[in-house]
């Protein structure tokens, strides 16, 4: 059992950009995109919906410009920092994505070795369209990070976060860090967060005693 463990978001959390709607961007049009998005946003469609949507069936051609386009998306501030950091204080470090297996792995691979495990969606290109395979599809969420997080043994939780996915992970953990439309989400719940910007923030507040560790 870990005393202490922290759960992270990929696209916009690791990444200052989120590199899921990116890669979408990049083979679908901008109506399209905003006319899904729009009914993502009003509860007509789920996230799992929405992302099988754009990928499942397309051409597995488009792989080749979206590992292209991720390997150039830049990482946030501090996140090498922060891997050093929970290491030194006993911290394992997980990440869960909602995303794409392929994109999120080759973005961590000079950090693989600093994180305790890595989750997210598989994408089968190896035939001519695309698909999209998950064991975590609640028909929700296309990845439901909070039965990853049951797969680990813990006392206390730290969250990082940033949108739509990361809402179930925030209320589950103990501490969450938070910004953009997570942050919204959680100040409309009436729920604590602690605000970040940069990894860097996060170091502060755990070093500070901010987060309450075990």
């Amino acid at each position: 059992m870990y005393d202490t463990i922290a759960f992270v978001d990929f696209d916009g959390t690791i990444t200052t950009e989120d590199t899921l709607e990116g890669a979408i961007r990049l083979f679908v049009s901008p109506e399209e995109y905003h006319r899904v998005k729009e009914k993502l946003v009003k509860g007509e469609m789920t996230l799992s919906q929405v992302v099988r949507y754009a990928f499942d069936g397309a051409p597995s051609a488009h792989l080749e410009g979206m590992l292209a386009y991720i390997e150039k998306a830049p990482v946030r501030p501090g996140f090498p920092e922060f891997l050093d950091a929970m290491e030194k204080k006993g911290i394992p470090v997980v990440v869960i994505s909602g995303g794409v297996r392929q994109f999120v792995e080759m973005k961590l691979a000079p950090w693989r070795t600093k994180l305790l495990g890595i989750h997210a969606v598989d994408l089968d290109a190896s035939g001519p369209e695309m698909k999209l395979l998950s064991p975590y599809d609640d028909g929700n969420e296309l990845l439901k990070k909070t039965d990853v997080m049951a797969l680990y043994d813990y006392r206390t939780s730290i969250g990082v976060g940033d949108s739509f996915t990361d809402m179930k992970m925030a209320l589950a953990v103990d501490t969450i860090f938070a910004r953009d439309v997570l942050a919204r989400y959680l100040q409309k719940m009436g729920r604590p967060y602690l605000p970040y910007e940069t990894f860097f923030d996060v170091i502060h507040a755990v070093e500070s005693g901010a987060v309450p560790l075990r």
